[in-house]
C-alpha cells in the first residue's frame, strides 16, 4: 500500500521484517538513537533532518508539518509506530539552560512490538533496500574516573539545607540535582551503557538520544493504540525492611507517603484531562523496588480525544513532580534560584514521535550526557528528593549510594 503517492518529496518505505531479536546489535557508536524496554525497541540510525527548539508544542508544529511532505510507503498501513518517525530530547528548563532541545530525523528505524518487527528507511532520493548491517560490539570505557562538578557533595548539601529551610505548604517537596565529571582514558561509546542498563535493568526504559543515555522507570507519556498512559512515581520508605509498617500502609492508600503520591498522581490526572475522552487510575499504589528505593507507582490511562498528539500532551506533562517537585510550576522557580547547575537535557523528556502524532517518551532524575566536544568526558546528574522535615545528612547518605549505583551502570 501507498500513501501519498506520486510525489517527487521526501520519501519513506517501510517493510514487515522477521523478528531481529534484541536491535542492540545495530546500534552505532555515533549517530543512532533508541528507546529500549524489554521486548519492546525502537531504534533510528543516521539523521535526515534536525530542528532545535525550546519546547515540545513547537517540535511537534514542526514534525507535523515535516510529515506532511513525506511520500510514504508502507505494507503496514495502520501499525503505529512504524512508518517515518522522529527522536526527542528536551531540556529540563528551556528558559534557563543554555542546551536547546533537538528532535531527529533518521534515516534508518528498525522496531519491534506487540509481535510486529519492521525497517523503515527514508531518503530524499530513492529508498535502498540494504539493510542496515551488525555493528562491532561496544567496547568498555578504561580508566573511568568520577570528579566532582559545579556542585560538590558539601555544595550539595548546603543546598539541600537551604531548599528544606524554605519549603512550605505550597511546596511540598523538591528534587536537588548534583552533577558529576565521568572522564576515561578513551572515547565513550555510549552503547556500552546501554547494554548495560537495558542487561541489568530489563524492566526499565533505556534511552540514547544526541548524547543523552540512561535508565529510568518514569514513562512520562506513551500514546499508542488507542490509549495514552502516564505513570506516576513517587518515593516510598526507604528500603530497610519488607515488613516495613509504613511501606504496608503506602501500599494501602493511607499515611504520608501515600498522601504526597496521591497528590502526584491528581496532578497527572488534571493534565492529562484535556487531552482525554475519560481516565482511570487505581486507587492504590503499587510499588518499584529499587537498590536503596521504593517507588509507589500509580498508571494513569486514558482514551485520548482524537486530535490529541503525543508532544502536545508532554508539554503539559513536563516538568512532572519527580524530576522537579509538587506543585512543578513552584518547585522549578525554587530550582532555578538555589540549585545551581544547568541541567541540559537531563530529566528532560526523552522518546519519539511517529508521523501520526503517537510516541512515547520518558523521564528520569538521573542521567548522563556525552560532551559535545570531548567524547572522553560523560556529563552525570544525579538528584535527591528533598522535603521540609528531611534530615540533611541522611539525604546526602543516600545520594552517594546513588551515585555508586550510577556509575555502576556506566563501568
Amino acid at each position: 500500500m501507498i500513501v501519498n503517492p506520486g510525489s517527487s518529496r521526501l520519501r519513506a518505505r517501510t517493510v514487515a521484517i522477521p523478528d531481529p531479536g534484541s536491535l542492540q546489535k545495530y546500534l552505532t557508536a555515533r549517530s543512532s538513537m533508541c528507546l529500549l524496554h524489554g521486548y519492546e525497541e525502537i531504534i533510528g540510525l543516521g539523521e535526515i533532518a534536525r530542528f532545535e527548539t525550546d519546547s515540545p508544542g513547537a517540535a511537534d508544529v514542526w514534525w507535523e508539518e515535516f510529515c506532511a511532505d513525506i511520500e510514504n510507503e508502507t505494507e503496514m498501513p495502520g501499525v503505529r509506530g512504524t512508518g517515518p518517525l522522529a527522536f526527542g530530547s528536551f531540556t529540563f528548563d528551556g528558559d534557563r539552560s543554555t542546551s536547546p532541545s533537538v528532535m531527529i530525523v533518521p534515516e534508518t528505524v528498525i522496531g519491534r512490538r506487540a509481535g510486529y518487527s519492521w525497517l523503515t528507511q527514508v531518503s530524499f532520493d530513492s529508498v535502498h533496500a540494504d539493510p542496515p548491517r551488525i555493528q562491532a560490539p561496544p567496547r568498555q570505557p578504561t580508566g573511568l574516573e568520577l570528579s566532582d562538578g559545579v556542585v560538590t557533595e558539601q555544595g550539595w548539601a548546603e543546598r539541600a539545607s537551604q531548599v528544606r529551610e524554605i519549603l512550605g505548604d505550597d511546596v511540598q517537596r523538591v528534587l536537588l540535582m548534583r552533577d558529576l565529571m565521568a572522564r576515561a582514558d578513551d572515547p565513550i561509546d555510549p552503547r556500552w551503557i546501554v547494554q548495560r542498563c537495558s542487561d541489568l535493568l530489563p524492566d526499565s526504559w533505556t534511552y540514547l538520544v544526541q548524547g543523552a543515555v540512561g535508565t529510568t522507570s518514569t514513562l512520562l507519556l506513551r500514546q499508542i493504540d488507542g490509549l495514552i498512559t502516564t505513570r506516576t512515581l513517587s518515593h516510598g520508605p526507604s528500603a530497610v525492611s519488607g515488613s516495613d509498617p509504613r511501606l504496608l500502609e503506602a501500599l494501602s492508600g493511607t499515611g504520608p507517603f501515600a498522601e504526597e503520591h496521591g497528590s502526584a498522581v491528581r496532578w497527572s490526572e488534571e493534565m492529562l484531562r484535556p487531552f482525554c475522552r475519560s481516565i482511570q487510575y487505581s486507587p492504590f499504589p503499587g510499588l518499584i523496588p529499587e537498590a536503596s528505593d521504593r517507588m509507589l507507582v500509580t498508571d494513569v490511562t486514558g482514551a485520548p480525544l482524537p486530535e490529541t498528539r503525543s508532544l502536545t500532551a508532554v508539554g503539559a506533562m513536563h516538568p512532572a513532580p519527580f524530576v522537579s517537585g509538587l506543585p512543578p510550576w513552584k518547585a522549578l522557580e525554587m530550582l532555578a534560584e538555589v540549585e545551581g547547575v544547568d541541567r541540559g537535557r537531563i530529566t528532560g523528556p526523552v522518546g519519539w514521535i511517529d508521523s501520526q502524532g503517537d510516541g512515547e517518551w520518558v523521564v528520569d532524575w538521573r542521567g548522563a550526557q556525552v560532551d559535545a566536544t570531548d567524547p572522553n568526558l560523560l556529563h552525570v546528574f544525579i538528584g535527591q528528593p528533598v522535603g521540609h522535615d528531611d534530615d540533611v545528612s541522611l539525604l546526602a547518605t543516600a545520594l552517594r549510594k546513588r551515585i555508586s549505583a550510577t556509575f555502576a551502570l556506566m563501568r
